[in-house]
């Protein structure tokens, strides 16, 4: 059966109860609302989640519910436009979210995450749901394998990888040109506080050890301007690449995941 659309918010709900008879996949966006660095939007994990939801949607036998924007994003808070919600907020949300589609007879789900800090509540959603009603649930991080698929675009992705940095930018140029400032672009490294070295957010060198310790630092305290990478080498064209290989990606996850569990006994179930 053919849908004008392949986005559930803009169907009727005579069209929505039409589509969940098929037996669809259902991809949920989730992103959340903070800073990118001086160059970039504070809705840009939002804008992708629903980018690459949207475009692998295309290509496959799912369907899009409306995103959940905000989510677990404190290390950031003390950034203009951040806006963060607890882990018990956003878990009780996605919780009836998800129980609201499945009442409604969507049964195999997919979660379109597009921020760390809401995986633990990803994670214990998914598994409520596979103990309450048998179902398996899935995730797709597109920022993440971003980082993963896009290694060999870059001499030193050490260097140009991070927040705010690559292949963010990239990737922005190539979804959402408008929203990238070039004028106001930076670079940024993690920065010593108060004597620790710190190798990440959370993450510090100790003395004589190959493994780093754990402070909880806030993000401005060792990346003061957002930004923990370099994008400034950061093109359209890498960003076009980023596309290709994550909605791919994506693609094939859905395909093997719509496959799989097509005929399960809990995604069929009344």
């Amino acid at each position: 059966m053919a849908f004008r659309t392949k986005e559930l918010g803009r169907l009727s709900f005579t069209e929505v109860a039409e589509v969940a008879k098929t037996n669809p996949v259902l991809l949920i966006p989730m992103g959340t609302v903070e800073q990118h660095g001086p160059h970039m939007p504070v809705n840009a994990d939002n804008m992708v989640a629903e980018f690459v939801a949207t475009r692998a949607a295309k290509e496959t036998n799912a369907f899009v519910a409306p995103g959940l924007n905000y989510g677990c994003s404190d290390i950031f808070r003390n950034f203009s436009g951040t806006i963060s919600v607890r882990q018990d907020t956003l878990a009780q949300m996605l919780e009836e979210v998800v129980e609201g589609y499945i009442s409604h007879g969507f049964r195999r789900i997919i979660f379109v995450n597009n921020h760390g800090g809401n995986e633990l509540v990803v994670e214990r959603i998914a598994r409520i749901m596979r103990k309450r009603h048998g179902i398996l649930v899935g995730s797709v991080y597109p920022w993440s394998l971003g980082y993963a698929l896009m290694r060999d675009q870059y001499e030193d992705p050490a260097k140009a990888y991070g927040h705010g940095g690559e292949p963010e930018t990239s990737a922005m140029l190539a979804m959402f040109p408008e929203d990238v400032t070039w004028d106001r672009i930076e670079t940024g490294t993690f920065q010593s506080f108060q004597g620790w070295e710190p190798t990440g957010y959370s993450k510090v060198k100790v003395e004589g050890q190959p493994v780093p310790g754990t402070i909880y630092f806030e993000s401005d305290d060792v990346a003061p301007n957002g930004v923990t990478g370099d994008g400034t080498n950061g093109t359209k064209e890498i960003g076009e690449v980023w596309i290709e290989r994550v909605v791919g990606f994506a693609i094939a996850f859905i395909n093997q995941f719509d496959e799989r569990t097509k005929n399960a006994a809990w995604a069929t179930a009344d």
